[in-house]
């Protein structure tokens, strides 16, 4: 019997759960392509912590990690923040966790990190539904104005694009890994550049310029760009 609180059961979870079979994520096997793209995304936004939250039937498999240890591998579907952001399609942002947070979650785990400031955008399949998310996590209690919103929204629809080129193309082995080595080098500089832009972030409360944020969405274009010619190919 499912316990979880109605707050955080879509309508749709078990034809979810059946579209999420289909990405074979439910290990935390570590990729190098998804590692490089949550690093660049918590390097971008300036915050502590960041990850792919996969959202299971009774537990959150914390994916590509940013800054967590090693052996943080899952938690309790209702003590994640990401079981409510899926549950909505625009991107969720809690500024101050402790003067507001998602109904029906347990954010023990969270405060006790240290953590007050959370940010996150559904990976959403082709047909609809939300398997998870890319989110951000930062200890002090922080601004997201709309421009950042729609810059992690980006980021997760790249996101989700290489979890379909994934599935697409199976396993990193035999002849895959030869083309998923090609695409490791297409992105590579870009990301490396996105990473670098937080240098220029500037202000002291960590909002991205509107010239940076700008800049960082045209570099997450273009990488969108080569995986969706990718799969186009497939």
């Amino acid at each position: 019997m499912n316990t979880l609180p109605p707050t955080l059961l879509p309508a749709d979870d078990a034809d979810r759960l059946r579209a999420l079979g289909r990405y074979q994520l439910l290990d935390a096997r570590r990729e190098a392509i998804l590692d490089e793209v949550v690093a660049a995304t918590a390097k971008l936004f300036r915050v502590r912590n960041a990850m792919l939250s996969i959202v299971e039937g009774t537990t959150v498999l914390l994916k590509a990690p940013y800054n967590l240890p090693p052996d943080f591998e899952r938690l309790p579907r209702q003590q994640s923040m990401c079981s409510a952001t899926i549950m909505q399609n625009d991107t969720a942002v809690f500024e101050d966790l402790l003067q507001n947070s998602a109904p029906g979650v347990d954010i023990s785990v969270v405060l006790q990190m240290g953590l007050h400031f959370y940010a996150g955008h559904n990976l959403r399949t082709a047909d609809g539904h939300n398997i998870g998310t890319l989110c951000l996590f930062d200890g002090p209690p922080r601004q997201f104005p709309s421009a950042e919103r729609h810059l992690l929204g980006q980021l997760a629809g790249l996101t989700m694009r290489l979890l379909e080129l994934r599935r697409t193309l199976g396993p990193h082995s035999g002849l895959t890994a030869l083309l998923w080595e090609t695409i490791y080098r297409g992105m590579g500089e870009q990301l490396a550049r996105l990473a670098a832009l937080t240098e220029r972030a500037g202000a002291a409360s960590g909002c991205l310029s509107p010239a940076v944020a700008e800049e960082a969405g045209s570099l997450v274009a273009s990488l969108d760009q080569l995986v969706t010619a990718t799969l186009r190919r497939k």
